[in-house]
């Protein structure tokens, strides 16, 4: 099989994880893998290096097989734009990675590279998108939302099926009718849990400080100016016991520098720029609670990666968040309540054993129901029912 995987940037963040787990895994059992994108910087050499790597289960067992190379295609008019001239652009340059790599099935994600991707091919090859949170979920404005609205059903004529990382956003399509039922699928985000297992948590003595870690693009939908504000908010005791790493990169660094210098907390807040995922799980085993402030979310991977290595969470009550965090494994919030945040930090700093029971049940719910396995599994049976000629059974 030839499957051409089809995304809009190529920074870091889930989508692309995403991608690049099911490229690696498609590319490891011996089938043609394509990716499109506005590839650059340290994520063309992430997938290009076979920097996620894929547990050994998956890996294939004949050792005279050797994985597929992966082939790039740039697009540099990739932008989140729905600007017709770019778009042009942009289906032109599809068309010509199309007519090279000539592929079985076109895989696209996110969502302005979904448009374009739909539009250009329009079904002639079996096509998949998978939304990773749609453009007009909650907290999106009047006119945007009913100009993505009618974009998504537009797109979503030209698609054979339509998979959803969240159940909440299978329901959300529903409701505008972006497509019908029998289109779409939910299939849940996972994590490498046999890593996630490898990775034991640093011992902490009675003198440590209770690490909050935030992991996330510093941009819209995230808020990480929410969280800094709610912990300038805590008591001078509760500070004292604890302190805020920040893992990311973008447009609201220089407001969250500038929050923390106001308010003198360059000792309490650690920012960290963009890492890698190996770095990143090196922070997460060694923090002692994960806080998502999102404005809207679709389902995201690093509250998954965050409950496999056997972190309570607190997060915004947004998106598909409320189908992984539950009371038994951390605490869910009105997006923008800093009342409710301080709470729920106050409570998780305050007790250390409530931090170790609610994390050890989130590492169970991840085990339980989000591995990787189950998710690229399952992404593979679309593509064999698409392929096949009774694809409307699944």
């Amino acid at each position: 099989m030839k499957i051409l995987y089809i995304i809009t940037k190529s920074e870091y963040g889930g989508a692309q994880t995403h991608v690049s787990q099911l490229a690696q895994y498609m590319a490891e059992k011996g089938h043609s893998v394509g990716v499109m994108s506005h590839l650059e910087g340290e994520k063309r050499k992430e997938i290009k290096n076979s920097k996620f790597q894929i547990p050994n289960k998956f890996k294939i067992q004949n050792s005279k097989q050797k994985r597929n190379e992966i082939k790039f295609y740039s697009n540099p008019y990739f932008k989140n734009s729905y600007n017709p001239v770019l778009g042009l652009k942009a289906m032109a340059e599809i068309g010509r990675a199309v007519d090279d790599f000539n592929p079985d099935i076109v895989h696209c994600h996110s969502t302005v590279a979904g448009f374009w991707a739909r539009l250009c091919i329009k079904n002639r090859i079996p096509t998949i998108f998978t939304a990773h949170g749609w453009a007009f979920t909650e907290g999106v404005s009047f006119l945007r939302k009913n100009l993505i609205v009618w974009a998504e059903k537009l797109a979503a004529k030209y698609c054979s099926k339509i998979i959803c990382v969240s159940e909440y956003d299978k329901q959300l399509a529903l409701k505008y009718k972006i497509v019908p039922e029998g289109k779409i699928i939910t299939i849940h985000n996972g994590v490498e849990i046999d890593k996630a297992k490898s990775l034991k948590r640093k011992a902490q003595n009675n003198n440590s400080k209770c690490k909050i870690v935030f992991v996330g693009r510093l941009a819209e939908p995230k808020d990480p100016i929410l969280l800094i504000k709610t912990y300038n908010e805590l008591t001078e005791e509760v500070k004292a016991k604890s302190e805020v790493l920040i893992v990311g990169e973008g447009e609201k660094r220089k407001e969250l520098e500038k929050f923390i210098k106001e308010n003198k907390l360059n000792e309490k807040v650690k920012l960290f720029g963009s890492l890698s995922r190996e770095k990143v799980f090196e922070i997460l085993r060694e923090s002692n609670i994960f806080v998502l402030t999102s404005n809207y979310e679709g389902f995201p991977i690093t509250i998954l990666e965050a409950m496999s290595c056997g972190l309570p969470i607190i997060a915004s009550n947004v998106g598909g968040i409320r189908e992984i965090v539950v009371s038994e494994t951390g605490y869910l919030v009105n997006k923008l309540d800093i009342e409710a945040f301080k709470k729920a930090l106050t409570e998780l700093i305050e007790n250390p054993e409530l931090r170790e029971r609610m994390g050890e049940n989130a590492r169970k719910k991840v085990e339980d129901n989000f591995s990787l396995e189950k998710m690229l599994r399952e992404t593979e049976k679309v593509y064999n029912v698409i392929m096949s000629p009774h694809h409307n059974e699944l």
